[in-house]
């Protein structure tokens, strides 16, 4: 166990600091979403095509989710339910082109879907929140997921006992939410205060890092579960091997991906 928190650690203070200077800039910000979408959606394909015949398909889907987020994020986050549909359209189209044997239909363009709404749809919210809300709040989303999942993760190994999803993530436990949750406040106070001072930058209100923690406990838990059903359903134990200690880049983002459509839902309402 030490040996895999040893590579954990290493992979994420190698991988930390590249990731968060894309922040300073929006064009780097578009690169580095695209990137992962790339990653994250190439391993989704990967577990769900297993025919060889229609490999093909699976560098259409991939390059449809990239293409989705690069244009999404050039056109300002503006109309992206019309992009996500002509998006789907063009991935519905290419299925009947390139998929030859009735039987895999449903699905290959199932996964190529999910991949298109899942993967590049909701980490795309990165764009909105950096543009409306701020660099500031929207490295904060993801460095405080980050933490949370480090915090949940150590407080698992040392307390965690009561399991909440056995058939499927058998490590997920009460005590690693509740770790998790307490790292992510503590550390969104500290990110508040330090970015308010040297940076100049505005964060979301003190009483609002308490309903931000919490938006993070519960729905970086449910991403969590999520992508470990699907990993179960496939019989695998990671996504991919692309961050060592880590698994793949969707085991590393699974919370991410349900976290970020609701900080920006409640931003927009004016909860946070």
């Amino acid at each position: 166990m030490m040996a895999e928190t040893k590579t954990r650690l290493i992979t994420a203070l190698i991988v930390a600091p590249f990731v968060v200077a894309c922040f300073i800039n929006y064009n780097s910000l578009i690169g580095l979403v695209a990137a992962v979408v790339l990653l994250a959606s190439y391993e989704l394909l990967n577990m769900a095509i297993l025919d060889q015949q229609h490999r093909i398909f699976l560098y259409f889907g991939v390059s449809i989710s990239v293409g989705f987020t690069i244009v999404y994020g050039i056109f300002q986050a503006r109309n992206g339910m019309l992009l996500l549909c002509l998006a789907f359209i063009l991935n519905g189209a290419l299925s009947v082109l390139t998929i030859k044997k009735i039987s895999i239909v449903w699905n290959t363009v199932l996964a190529s879907s999910l991949s298109l709404l899942y993967i590049a749809g909701c980490l795309s919210f990165f764009f909105p929140l950096y543009l409306k809300f701020g660099a500031a709040n929207a490295l904060l989303n993801l460095t405080a997921v980050w933490l949370y999942d480090t915090g949940a993760y150590f407080a698992g190994l040392r307390w965690g006992k009561t399991k909440i999803a056995k058939h499927i993530s058998p490590s997920k436990s009460l005590e690693g939410i509740f770790g998790g949750f307490l790292t992510a406040i503590a550390f969104s106070v500290v990110y508040k205060i330090c970015f308010e001072l040297i940076f100049h930058s505005e964060v979301m209100p003190f009483k609002s890092l308490v309903i931000f923690s919490l938006t993070i406990a519960i729905f970086d838990t449910f991403g969590d579960i999520f992508e470990s059903a699907l990993k179960r359903y496939f019989n695998l134990k990671d996504s991919g091997n692309v961050l060592p200690g880590h698994g793949g880049m969707l085991d590393r983002i699974d919370g991410l991906l349900f976290v970020t459509p609701v900080t920006y839902f409640l931003f927009t309402l004016g909860i946070l």
